[in-house]
């Protein structure tokens, strides 16, 4: 181990050593739209800041291109001014020797054109959507991978905004405000999309890891609430993946070698002089590199996975062409069976073989035509499918000898749905004041679903699915967006959704005011109505109706949840590198699922962890209500350090067939989180950097419900909580610290960075759950015991480019 230190530590310095002498430069290069009509804008001038005293620059040319050669390594500032429209101003572009660097910037026209001419302080900050008006963050790759105990995960990256409760560490489930995960929409290159993370359970929309390569992301949005009219089918936030595009000048590749994966990715021209470039990407799961090598991991439960991402582009005069597409693969099984002494596993429930599978992947085209300088049309169509497979045995062993064993099988499971998905507008900007919008997006599913149990005390089979066939959705909407003065913006708009689960159909306004009331302080306020879907399983479950005694698929008819956002935000920008932004909502759920039986049942406490859930009959009678304030101070990266705090308190209550007011299962009451950030550039001029990156969260307990034991027994197959006393309980407050620590050496045309980044830095013992199990030491007994949450997490990679 000493020996390979040394040479790790040689290798390290060696490259510095090799990067202190080499003068080293790269290329910056991008294309300049007009935010709202998309048309290029060809002229815009831009001016690249080499240091305190010395500038460059240049401008676009008529297809809104530009290219600045022999930029110095560094941090970079950029400023774009284009008579007509609003400065954009860019500040720490990272220029590294390995790859180069590539901008698509959206510049809005400016008050100028609408009769006022005033200087306002530039901020740092703002989103890429002009639709949005509250409630949202846009990010790129840079910020996906920036933030410690985030696994260059962008579910996890998220889990640091304000509003967004990340408590536990073993899934990258992204609860919002208090409501479910399930409330969630992912959207990828404009198509909804299924479940994209590896050990996805049915009716969830997160899990361990991500399919996501942080590396090929482009700018991308993130919504808290009261989203516009584009976005349906989801009732507490939107996440839209876009991909960036590859490098249409130059070959590049990079590689990675870490903890949770090892990865290659290339992207370069296709034909330089149309611009047409790829990209395409592949991790593979790099604990079971180490289980290929005969290396001890501790557990024969090794998680595989594997997952891919490309894009093609190929650019026109008249618009654009890609193909795209991401999937992931992943297995995991866990075999106590085996054992001969009492298993230590890391993962599952201990009196079982487990065996998991989960498949998703999507593959789709997308064409852009500017139908006039004014006028665009967008199509996208996509294929999406995902398959998961679970196979238990319950493990019964005899008393007097620990490997002996008998195997029962106990659940048979698979999952698959697939849908077609076609999503078409129109834009047509009018002028400075009026920008409107118009699509329709139909999604066309094929299920096929079954689901057996065995209760482990008569040994009988049930049937929960049992399924195969077609449904389908279809969705319209329309936007507008209303420069009212130079500093007062409407967006408007209408969502319109039906389909043939419930045969539901829904009508949705959203609105959105943004008032600038000084330069530099920003004052919003946002309205929508939202509804989606449940589960697509939920209407095919098939069980005996505890009213009617008849068995069969009784909730075919249940109805879409529903809920009203209402938010307000103020923001301060105190200076170009700092704001302070604070919101308030309201939230009102309903027409949310319940048991028709009297019961604390309801869809809004579902949707986390790695259970299944298959309810009794449902109706659309239950609500909830979700209100609180959040407080963002952010200071982006200016003098070598940024600094973030996000602060929430929030009450996430909601109410059952059974009509009484309780704590929904999210309902932590608050989340604070705060992240530091430094970066100590060295060498001439300042080309390498030492990193260091710190973040501490501190959340309310997750809440829990007593367990019926003598109703757990008799089930025999599932575990029954106390109904009437469902969350009652809280566990103890959720707190983590994690530190990264990080070099990045740029020598001539490589960029070589290595980092350590240490989740729960103090092995705090954060409570997971409790569990209730057969106990291995009394067989015929079963035992309670409380499940904590990963302890100390060392993550380590080092990374390529050139």
């Amino acid at each position: 181990m000493k020996l390979k230190l040394q040479t790790f530590t040689t290798f390290v310095f060696a490259l510095i050593s090799f990067s202190l002498k080499a003068q080293i430069t790269q290329t910056i290069s991008g294309r300049v739209i007009d935010a709202d009509s998309r048309q290029p804008l060809a002229g815009v001038n831009i001016i690249l800041q080499l240091d305190e005293a010395n500038k460059t620059g240049t401008i676009t040319d008529e297809q809104g291109y530009f290219k600045i050669e022999n930029v110095p390594i560094g941090r970079r500032s950029i400023d774009f001014s284009f008579v007509g429209y609003e400065d954009v101003h860019l500040d720490n572009v990272i220029v590294t020797s390995g790859k180069e660097v590539e901008l698509k910037i959206e510049m809005s026209e400016s008050a100028d054109v609408l009769g006022t001419a005033e200087v306002r302080v530039k901020s740092r900050f703002g989103n890429h959507n002009e639709m949005v008006t509250v409630s949202a963050r846009t990010f790129d790759s840079e910020e996906a991978e920036r933030y410690p105990g985030s696994r260059q995960d962008p579910a996890r990256m998220v889990q640091n905004f304000a509003g967004v409760s990340g408590t536990d560490d073993q899934r990258n489930d992204i609860v919002v405000r208090g409501n479910s995960p399930l409330g969630l929409l992912w959207r990828f290159e404009g198509v909804d999309i299924f479940n994209p993370s590896h050990f996805a359970v049915a009716g969830s929309t997160g899990g361990p890891i991500s399919m996501l390569n942080n590396k090929t992301i482009g700018n991308s949005d993130f919504m808290t609430g009261a989203f516009p009219a584009d976005y349906g089918n989801g009732i507490s936030g939107v996440f839209d993946i876009k991909m960036r595009n590859g490098n249409y000048n130059k070959s590049e590749f990079s590689g990675q070698f870490g903890l949770f994966g090892t990865e290659l990715l290339a992207e370069g021209p296709i034909n330089k002089s149309k611009k047409s470039s790829y990209m395409i990407s592949y991790r593979y799961a790099t604990l079971q590199i180490f289980q290929a090598l005969g290396i001890d991991l501790g557990t024969s439960a090794v998680p595989h996975y594997q997952d891919a991402c490309f894009r093609f582009n190929f650019p026109t005069k008249h618009g654009g062409f890609s193909v795209f597409g991401v999937g992931g693969l992943s297995a995991i099984d866990i075999v106590l069976s085996d054992d001969t002494i009492p298993p230590k596993e890391l993962y599952g429930e201990k009196d079982r073989d487990q065996y998991f599978r989960t498949n998703m992947g999507v593959v789709g085209a997308n064409w852009r035509h500017f139908i006039n300088k004014s006028t665009f049309l967008n199509a996208v169509i996509a294929v999406n499918g995902q398959q998961i497979i679970s196979n238990h045995d319950k493990i019964f062993r005899d008393p007097n000898e620990y490997a002996r064993v008998y195997l029962m099988p106990v659940l048979r499971s698979t999952m698959t749905h697939s849908k077609t998905t076609a999503h078409v507008y129109v834009n047509r900007k009018l002028s400075a004041r009026h920008n409107f919008r118009i699509g329709v997006i139909t999604d066309v599913y094929q299920l096929n679903y079954f689901d057996s149990v065995r209760n482990e005390q008569t040994y009988l089979w049930s049937k929960h699915l049992n399924y195969q066939g077609g449904e389908w959705m279809g969705r319209f909407y329309a936007s507008w967006k209303f420069r009212i003065t130079a500093d007062l913006t409407l967006n408007a708009g209408l969502h319109a959704l039906a389909t043939s689960l419930g045969n539901a159909t829904a009508l949705e306004p959203r609105a959105g005011l943004k008032w600038k009331i000084s330069k530099v302080t920003n004052a919003s306020f946002g309205y929508g109505l939202h509804s989606q879907l449940q589960p697509l399983y939920v209407y095919h479950t098939l069980f005996v109706d505890s009213v009617s005694h008849t068995f069969g698929a009784h909730n075919n008819g249940v109805g879409l949840s529903k809920s009203h956002h209402f938010v307000a935000s103020l923001e301060r920008i105190v200076n170009p590198f700092l704001r302070v932004r604070t919101e308030v909502y309201y939230q009102y759920l309903f027409n949310i699922p319940v048991e028709v039986i009297s019961s604390s049942f309801s869809l809004l406490n579902q949707g986390s962890g790695f259970q299944r859930f298959f309810p009794d009959v449902l109706q659309n009678t239950g609500t909830g209500h979700n209100y609180g304030m959040e407080l963002t101070v952010e200071r982006s990266f200016h003098k070598n350090y940024y600094t973030m705090f996000t602060g929430s308190l929030y009450n996430s209550r909601y109410k059952g067939s059974d009509g009484v007011d309780r704590n929904t299962d999210f309902n932590g009451n608050f989340i604070l989180n705060t992240l530091v950030g430094y970066e100590k550039p060295f060498g001439p001029n300042k080309k390498n950097a030492f990193t260091f990156g710190t973040r501490f969260t501190l959340g309310g307990g997750k809440r829990y419900s007593p367990i019926d034991s003598l109703a757990t027994e008799k089930d025999g197959a599932n575990v029954i909580f106390v109904d009437s006393e469902r969350n009652s309980l809280q566990f103890r407050n959720y707190y983590r610290w994690d530190l990264k620590f990080g070099i990045r050496v740029n020598a001539k045309k490589t960029t070589h960075e290595f980092a350590i980044d240490v989740a729960n830095v103090l092995n705090t013992k954060n409570v997971l759950t409790l569990s209730y199990f057969d106990d291995p030491d009394h067989p015929g007994r079963k035992i309670y015991k409380e499940e904590t949450q990963l302890g100390r997490l060392p993550n380590f990679w080092y990374k390529f480019n050139f």
